[in-house]
């Protein structure tokens, strides 16, 4: 039997086509999983509180807690719990396992331990009277110099990408940021922001007027923009449009700026600042067609800026005390949009192709992770159930319907494309597991049954913290700085296995991947290095 606790980013981060990721500064909650009922005198330990803190941070003593209980009455004190951490975190004294005496009220509390590995999530493990239980958290990075990422091209999805690195000058303080491109180029085809020492937002790429050899720096009205805590970006993927743009945003709905520029070559973008926005801030997003600002007010939506100094933005009613969203924007052969909002009380509400909000029914209670794609809703709860629902699952068990596809999951990414899903997901063991399920497209897709595989291949016995995934291009991010590439989906009948990528102690990375229908596969991104804690 096993039990767990999560800690959800306040953020969470989404994957489009294109499988672009958006990561901000961490706002710490635990989220507590319901006890479950026990025989008379059953012992069971479940976890009431999560983790979350800064690469190289101290996450102080009680601060994760578990409840031993024998039947219905809290375990004694003479008792004790086993404490195990993963690879990436440490005690302060020493050592990842502890045995820990049982307090008041059966409440068994973890010592003080330190994030020492890369970002990503981890999950402690407690054992009583052989009953096991888990805590899930997040590791954010800490200020690292960007390296920018490029894969081969792939003709197959199949073909394993190659993939080189080059630093990119002056970025020595990044902490979160966002990549996406096309296939303009090659990979070389992208445009990122990162947010560095200060908040300012620094951007490079073949559309946005900066290379990677001179990032430019976000500017309105002739200042730097400061102190921003989201940022995100995006790249169009329509042929011969070569638009880029994105959105940064502060601690208040007064603090959000949102860029455009169309071209090559280098030149400004253009800057405005939105009005409208009141409350503090929870998220931000940027899509081709539109962005989006979450707060404590609720969600506000704009269609993006491409001239002038400002734009309003408009408030979805209905949309007060929402505590995370999930978008997607993507102009291909045809224009789409869409997203999910979640509210704290479980509830899922979602758009496509307009801002009228439906509610989603059947979701399962306690989610802690969602993303929606264009042919599916996938989340996590907060006591580690994978579930999805939606159209690309419409030849699986379960169907359309919400249906668990998994337990003891810390964390995953998914990617659509019409009724065609994938992704990965990391288990509480740091396993990851690569999944894919489509309905048929005629021209497009087959159908094709939910279906999850373990991912090891150079990556054996390594602690998997994150995972990027995308349309055929895969990539995964190891406690211990190592970074993993591979290529192939499921469906296909050659895929690859992870490969170990020349690196130098990664803390954090964001990827990109593009495949247009009957072509080539594009990726790239981008890895912060740091230094050992």
């Amino acid at each position: 039997m096993t039990n767990a606790a999560s800690n959800p980013k306040n953020h969470l981060s989404r994957r489009t086509v294109i499988a672009t990721a958006a990561w901000t500064t961490p706002v710490l909650a635990a989220v507590a999983s319901a006890p479950l009922a026990a025989a008379s005198n059953e012992p069971l330990i479940v976890g009431l509180t999560g983790f979350g803190a800064t690469r190289c941070g101290i996450i102080d003593a009680g601060a994760v807690r578990f409840e031993a209980t024998v039947g219905e009455k809290p375990a004694p004190t003479t008792g004790t719990v086993a404490i195990q951490l993963p690879v990436g975190l440490e005690f302060t004294t020493g050592g990842r396992t502890a045995t820990v005496n049982i307090g008041q009220g059966g409440v068994a509390q973890v010592p003080a331990f330190t994030a020492t590995g890369a970002a990503g999530a981890y999950t402690i493990t407690a054992t009583y009277q052989g009953v096991v239980a888990y805590a899930f958290g997040n590791i954010t990075a800490s200020p690292g110099q960007v390296v920018q990422i490029t894969r081969t091209v792939g003709t197959t999805s199949s073909n394993a990408p190659t993939i080189n690195w080059s630093t990119v000058p002056g970025l020595t303080t990044a902490t979160v940021g966002a990549i996406s491109g096309d296939q303009a180029n090659g990979s070389a085809g992208s445009n990122a922001a990162v947010l560095v020492a200060g908040g300012l937002v620094r951007y490079w790429g073949l559309n946005v007027g900066s290379t990677q050899s001179a990032p430019g720096t976000l500017q309105h009205g002739g200042a730097n923009v400061a102190n921003m805590k989201f940022v995100d970006a995006w790249t169009s993927l329509q042929v011969n449009n070569n638009s880029t743009g994105g959105v940064a945003a502060g601690s208040t709905g007064g603090e959000v700026y949102q860029w455009y520029r169309t071209g090559t070559g280098t030149g400004s973008p253009i800057v405005v600042k939105v009005n409208g926005i009141t409350g503090t801030l929870v998220a931000a997003e940027s899509n081709d067609g539109f962005s989006y600002a979450l707060t404590s007010t609720g969600l506000y939506y704009w269609g993006n800026a491409t001239s002038g100094t400002t734009v309003d933005a408009t408030l979805i009613p209905g949309t007060a005390g929402a505590s995370a969203i999930s978008t997607f924007g993507v102009r291909e052969t045809s224009f789409v949009h869409g997203g999910a909002v979640l509210f704290a009380n479980g509830t899922i509400r979602q758009w496509n192709n307009g801002h009228t909000l439906s509610t989603v029914a059947g979701a399962p209670a306690g989610i802690a992770q969602v993303e929606a794609n264009s042919g599916a809703i996938i989340v996590r709860t907060a006591s580690g159930d994978l579930w999805t629902s939606g159209a690309a699952l419409g030849f699986s068990s379960g169907g359309t319907a919400w249906t668990r596809r998994a337990r003891n999951v810390a964390a995953f990414a998914s990617w659509a494309i019409r009724n065609y899903v994938g992704g990965l997901y990391i288990t509480s063991t740091g396993t990851m597991m690569q999944f894919h399920a489509s309905t048929r497209i005629p021209g497009i897709s087959v159908d094709y049954a939910f279906r999850a595989e373990a991912k090891t291949g150079d990556a054996t016995g390594k602690a998997i913290t994150k995972v990027f995934a995308s349309d055929g291009t895969y990539l995964a991010l190891a406690s211990d700085g190592s970074v993993y590439a591979w290529g192939g989906n499921l469906d296909n009948g050659t895929r690859g296995n992870p490969k170990l990528v020349p690196s130098d102690n990664v803390i954090d990375l964001n990827v990109w991947g593009y495949h247009p229908t009957a072509g080539s596969y594009y990726g790239g991104g981008y890895v912060i290095e740091g230094t050992v804690c």
